[in-house]
């Protein structure tokens, strides 16, 4: 017979290593093939690959076009991409070590902790101000929609993760 509790908890497991392991290999990936997402990053703070259609001549003096500004951006992503994944699985491994322990909350708070970052990296950052300061969805390198996925996508897992485990009867 299945212990409703147990298969609970261990689905908040699976789905906080999904998450988190998703945030590890995106940061990770930005720091092995850099130059790829760097570019993205140039492109949506420098404003100067906006669809024809778009207007940005009132908006110009938002543009950041200072190479040292655009990598210590980068930077940061990264560095929030590796933090937000590092303490999700830290997470993880407590829940995985208390599934049956009153400290099992102690990896959920770890692990909401790690979401928090990644909603303020990509809801925040990339879909708030890359989105619409910079009018990254009239950019050609618009990923608004996918920062609004990744963000939909974390904040359910979240929520889920903090969900009451059922009692036994």
């Amino acid at each position: 017979m299945m212990n409703l509790a147990l298969v609970h908890r261990i689905t908040k497991i699976i789905l906080s290593i999904s998450i988190s392991l998703f945030f590890l290999f995106v940061g990770i990936d930005n720091l092995l093939n850099f130059n790829a997402n760097y570019q993205f990053v140039q492109h949506v703070l420098a404003m100067n690959s906006m669809q024809l259609w778009f207007d940005a001549s009132t908006l110009e003096y938002r543009t950041v076009t200072n190479p040292t500004i655009q990598l210590i951006s980068y930077t940061i992503i990264i560095f929030a991409e590796l933090l937000a994944g590092i303490f999700g699985l830290i997470g993880s491994i407590i829940m995985v070590k208390n599934i049956n322990k009153a400290d099992f909350s102690q990896g959920q708070a770890c692990f909401l902790f790690g979401g928090s970052v990644a909603i303020a990296l990509w809801y925040l950052g990339f879909a708030v101000i890359d989105g619409e300061w910079f009018s990254m969805w009239a950019n050609q390198w618009n990923g608004q929609m996918k920062a609004y996925t990744f963000a939909t996508s974390i904040l359910v897992s979240m929520i889920y993760v903090l969900i009451p485990t059922p009692e036994e009867k």
